[in-house]
């Protein structure tokens, strides 16, 4: 079957990227409906010529989607096609401003198709957005249809072209405040076969207005084949051809915090293309994919320190870098001194060296292990570099792998036998063709497996050979001394593919190398572009990334590296219960969780679970900050490590808990009034019980409290519900109540005019 095309519209760059460009070009920064200055090059003004829309064409298109009553025309400009957006296109931007001051009120980009009149990106900016109410927010399946109903409006022709695409991207948790943004990815669709690269993105906010639009479409020949092979061959090809191989991984915020225990995992072992013709591997960008060959050590043995003894002194440590190093021609400039290093808490000199005779030009910075002797870095400026004349030779890599391997063991002999050579799938060590420079990069290896951090980057002058910069990290956490017991790489594979699924997509086939270079040379020249079927494995999407832990078998958070539950299990006991929604939302948020599969809403709530949601709240629905292994814990039992420290620390630091007790019982349950307390304390407003005189009650029963002041506010602003008479504030808070609570505190504490107004009435 024969190649066939589709021919439409193309890649589309936001308006709002065109503008500072357009301003600085712009006559006037501000011009009249009337009387339009027009940002255009030389080269534009051939373009704008031809194209079939003028610019007076295209404005009428543009206003029937920016409502223009009471707005400026800031900017209008013209961008001929190129071979990043083969297409011309007009682009026009109004501004709404403030009559007395002149401040920016409301903003609006469009770009239209210079052919077509298609709309191909949208923006809206309002610089003091109306604060909406939290319970006035939309859904993400509201704002799904807003999204679909603005595209269907504004590109009804692309928009029967694409379907929505939610299979790379979980399905947001319920918003914690009002200032939220939906975004949604329409996918172009072609004979059933996605098309990844092209499509609309659209942002929805929290009011259902639509504040980001645009569209990316090329004109494509789309290749058929006539031989497919299935989904389930695809599978099955995928699976024989995976590689999985355990890894050291060191999850982001641990790493933040101090801790340096890495765990031992498997990360997604299908991350290549299958070509849907042939069943061969492809990497992303269409090229054969290769498993990797064994990783090559730099030492096959460990080799002792250069030296040892006591740490070098500034003198000792110049010296010994400008022997190592052939630093001859230039003399030390400044150094400084640290005892603990990041490399691995080694007392280490920072050197600055300058070149002989020249107080401007000629430096080289070098780092020290004062222990050691290690060299940890180098860099020297790269000045005498010419333009070359003559075709490059190829760069024989293979010889400036050597001399970066003997560098390492002469440099830093006590990281050699931890410093391996990885032939690299993304080509990263290849070089750019007539480059200069050629870099060269070693991976950190413990046992055999890719430790959590640690690596080695040279740079040679690919002429003379010499070496211009290079940095050596092996980073301080710790590994075992043996490799732990772990999932076999068939068992990882299988369950990685429990959460897979097989995707027959196309893909934009690579530019030739002349049509790359041509582009490069001639920003006009728009090269055709071909796709072609293959299979992509794509995973369950997650809330953030995942791996799974080799040691436990279970799917473990990234950031984290605690256990994660990609299927959230709906709690059995929850159906038709008046707090469903409410306790859903705590649930959602993990500050509660099931027991035997129930929620228990009747069961009285801890302090910890309190505390952790309300600091969810107060932090966009995480525990920020994390604190460092060096904090010291606010109260005894709930030390660094606890599951509850974090969102403690945070409470203590924010002022929600009072941090001058000793203890907190965490796990205790709370009460009615201590409930109060927390909440206006997380309003922002206990100062005011301070006060408590000021205060009128109809309740009969807190008079003794020593919350009676936050009582009062919690009540009077209908967050903490009573029956107007009695509080009961010793008796204790069931789930449901406090997941009612935090619901109401979350709508309340948006009230625009403020819990001090609410008072008043």
């Amino acid at each position: 079957m024969k190649p066939w095309i589709i021919r439409s519209s193309s890649i589309v760059l936001s308006a709002s990227l065109l503008l500072p460009v357009a301003q600085a070009h712009a006559q006037s920064p501000h011009v009249s409906t009337n009387k339009m200055a027009t940002t255009v090059s030389q080269a534009d003004s051939v373009a704008q010529a031809k194209a079939k829309l003028s610019k007076e064409a295209a404005l009428a298109l543009a206003t029937k989607i920016v409502p223009t009553a009471g707005m400026t025309v800031q900017n209008v400009s013209f961008r001929s096609a190129d071979s990043w957006r083969p297409f011309p296109e007009w682009s026009f931007s109004w501004v709404k401003k403030d009559p007395e001051n002149g401040k920016v009120l409301l903003s609006y980009s469009v770009s239209i198709h210079a052919n077509t009149g298609e709309l191909t990106s949208y923006s809206r900016h309002e610089q003091e957005a109306s604060s909406l109410p939290y319970a006035k927010r939309i859904s993400y399946t509201e704002a799904q249809e807003q999204a679909k109903r603005f595209f269907e409006k504004n590109n009804a022709e692309k928009a029967a072209e694409t379907r929505l695409y939610t299979r790379d991207m979980p399905e947001p948790k319920t918003p914690l405040n009002s200032e939220v943004y939906y975004n949604f990815r329409f996918v172009r669709d072609v004979d059933g076969f996605l098309f990844p690269d092209n499509g609309a993105d659209i942002t929805v906010d929290a009011s259902g207005t639509v504040t980001n639009y645009s569209l990316s479409w090329n004109d494509v020949t789309f290749e058929d084949t006539d031989t497919k092979i299935s989904e389930e061959e695809a599978e099955k090809l995928f699976k024989e051809q995976a590689n999985p191989k355990p890894v050291y991984l060191l999850s982001w915020e641990r790493m933040e915090t101090q801790n340096n225990k890495p765990s031992l995992g498997y990360l997604n072992p299908f991350p290549f293309y299958m070509d849907a013709e042939t069943g061969k591997a492809l990497t992303q960008s269409l090229t054969p994919y290769q498993p990797t060959k064994d990783p090559e050590p730099v030492s096959s043995k460990v080799l002792p320190a250069r030296r040892s003894g006591q740490p070098l002194s500034q003198e000792e440590a110049a010296q010994w870098a400008s022997k190592a190093l052939n630093l001859s021609n230039y003399e030390l400039r400044s150094a400084n001194y640290n005892e603990k290093d990041y490399r691995g808490n080694r007392p280490v000199w920072d050197l600055e060296f300058g070149e002989k005779g020249n107080s401007e030009d000629g430096f080289a910075y070098v780092s020290v292990d004062a222990g050691t002797g290690d060299i940890y870095r180098l860099n020297k400026d790269f000045r005498g570099h010419k333009e070359k004349t003559t075709a490059s030779k190829k760069i024989d890599m293979e010889k400036f792998k050597a001399k970066a391997m003997e560098a390492i063991r002469d440099l830093a002999p006590t990281m050699a036998h931890q410093l391996y050579w990885t032939e690299r799938i993304e080509e990263e060590n290849q070089p750019v063709v007539d480059s200069e420079r050629t870099q060269i990069r070693f991976e950190r290896f413990i046992n055999g497996i890719a430790a959590a951090s640690g690596s080695a980057h040279f740079t040679f002058d690919t002429e003379t050979g010499d070496l211009l910069s290079y940095s050596a990290e092996l980073g301080n956490e710790t590994y075992p001394t043996q490799v732990p017991k772990h999932l076999p790489a068939a068992e990882a594979s299988e369950k990685w593919w429990t959460e897979t699924k097989a995707e027959a997509i196309y893909a934009l086939v690579p530019l030739t190398p002349e049509d790359a270079k041509r582009a490069k040379e001639q920003p006009s020249y728009t090269p055709k572009r071909t796709a072609k079927i293959v299979y992509r494995a794509t995973i369950t999407p997650f809330e953030q990334p995942y791996y799974l832990d080799a040691v436990t078998g279970e799917w473990s958070s990234t950031s984290t590296g605690k256990s994660i539950a990609l299927h959230r299990p709906a709690p059995a006991d929850l159906k038709d219960h008046p707090a469903e929604k409410e306790l859903l939302l705590m649930y959602e948020y993990d500050a509660l969780t099931l027991e035997n599969g129930n929620i228990m809403p009747q069961k009285p709530i801890t302090r910890g679970e309190m505390i952790e949601m309300l600091m969810i709240s107060l932090n966009q629905g995480r525990h920020y900050p994390q604190y460092s292994l060096e904090r010291k814990a606010t109260y005894s039992d709930v030390a660094n490590g606890s599951r509850f420290f974090s969102a403690v620390e945070g409470a203590v630091d924010r002022g929600l808990l009072d941090k001058n007790a000793s203890k907190l019982n965490p796990n205790e349950t709370i009460t009615r009034e201590e409930l109060a307390d927390m909440i206006v304390r997380a309003l922002g407003y206990k100062k005011l019980t301070d006060f408590p005189g000021m205060f009128q009650s109809e309740l009969s029963d807190i008079a003794n409290s020593k919350y009676r002041g936050s009582i009062i506010i919690a009540t009077t602003l209908g967050i903490v519900p009573t029956d107007k008479q009695k509080f009961q504030p010793q008796n204790l808070v069931p789930r449901a109540d406090a997941a009612i609570t935090f619901t109401r505190f979350l709508e309340k504490r948006d009230t625009p005019d403020g819990p001090v107004t609410l008072l008043r009435k």
